[in-house]
């Protein structure tokens, strides 16, 4: 005889209810405290600082001269275009991995490091994606090396016989001296004659002809980087101080030449020329030396930054 089927219990409905709504809300709670913890971090990257002194900042440049030609800038594309950015007369072009973002302190100058005044001082207040001018006066820039300068005549006199220990003249003459023969100057590219080499000196003798005209610090045609002037041999007095003789060269420098020239001697030294006095008849040049980083094209002008801030960071 077959037993009878127990009675099935009642579903507990509201049991089950309860313990969705439980799993519900404890999800909710962890998806809410993602999304709080997310976006605060969120929050916190994304924080923009203005920069005050002594924090760190991110920035590219394009440094010019106040007629708008770059002597420097971090940007290759700046670099590298001249039809857009003309370049001063002593830039000199690197490799394209130099070119990076500049990192400074910002309100670091002087003794401590850091840039020039004008510059360290000039990106407080700026925070990132700030784009700003920073035009700096000669006293918050390059300051002047006084033993760089040098004054020179228009009218330059130039002694017709010199002498030169025999070491000096094979090394600027690129020949030993033989009496009698004529060699190349090594600077002004006339003739001279060498007279005598006895007892280590070489006495040679300048034999240019007036009227010659001779470049002496470079080619102003060369199309990949003009350079120096004419020089035109004016007179040629055998008979003066004594019988050592003067020859007159005329400079053919002028007012327009001021920072528009440059040029290079023979030892591959760098001059600007930075100054005309028509009425004391000279002319200034000032000199640069790639060895202690000093650039006299530079210093003691007036400076135009453009700047781009990538970021800044606190100190």
């Amino acid at each position: 005889m077959a037993s009878e089927t127990e009675p099935r219990k009642p579903r507990d409905s509201l049991g089950m209810v309860l313990a969705v709504l439980t799993a519900l809300i404890v999800v909710s709670i962890g998806l809410i405290g993602y999304v709080i913890y997310d976006n605060s971090k969120a929050a916190d990257m994304g924080t923009v600082y203005v920069a005050e002194s002594g924090d760190t900042v991110y920035l590219d440049y394009i440094g010019m001269f106040e007629d708008g030609s770059v002597f420097d800038t971090s940007l290759y594309s700046v670099a590298s275009n001249d039809t857009s950015y003309p370049k001063s007369l002593t830039f000199s072009p690197r490799e394209e991995s130099s070119y990076s973002v500049f990192e400074m302190t910002a309100g670091l100058y002087g003794e401590s490091g850091g840039t020039i005044k004008g510059f360290a001082l000039g990106v407080i207040g700026l925070k990132a994606s700030d784009v700003r001018t920073i035009v700096i006066a000669p006293e918050d820039a390059y300051a002047i090396n006084a033993g760089m300068v040098t004054n020179i005549s228009l009218n330059q006199e130039i002694p017709i016989v010199e002498t030169l220990s025999s070491a000096d003249f094979t090394s600027l003459f690129g020949t030993p001296a033989i009496p009698f023969s004529y060699v190349t100057h090594f600077e002004w590219g006339w003739d001279v004659l060498v007279l005598s080499d006895e007892f280590g000196m070489v006495t040679y003798k300048h034999v240019p002809s007036v009227g010659q005209v001779a470049y002496p610090f470079g080619d102003p045609e060369d199309e990949y980087g003009p350079s120096g002037w004419a020089c035109t041999v004016v007179s040629y007095d055998p008979a003066a101080d004594d019988g050592i003789g003067k020859i007159t060269v005329h400079h053919d420098i002028t007012e327009s030449d001021v920072y528009n020239v440059k040029g290079v001697t023979y030892d591959d030294s760098v001059f600007i020329v930075s100054g005309y006095n028509e009425s004391a008849g000279t002319f200034q040049v000032h000199w640069s030396n790639s060895e202690i980083g000093y650039n006299g094209e530079i210093a003691g002008r007036t400076l135009v930054f453009e700047i781009f801030v990538r970021g800044v960071v606190k100190a």
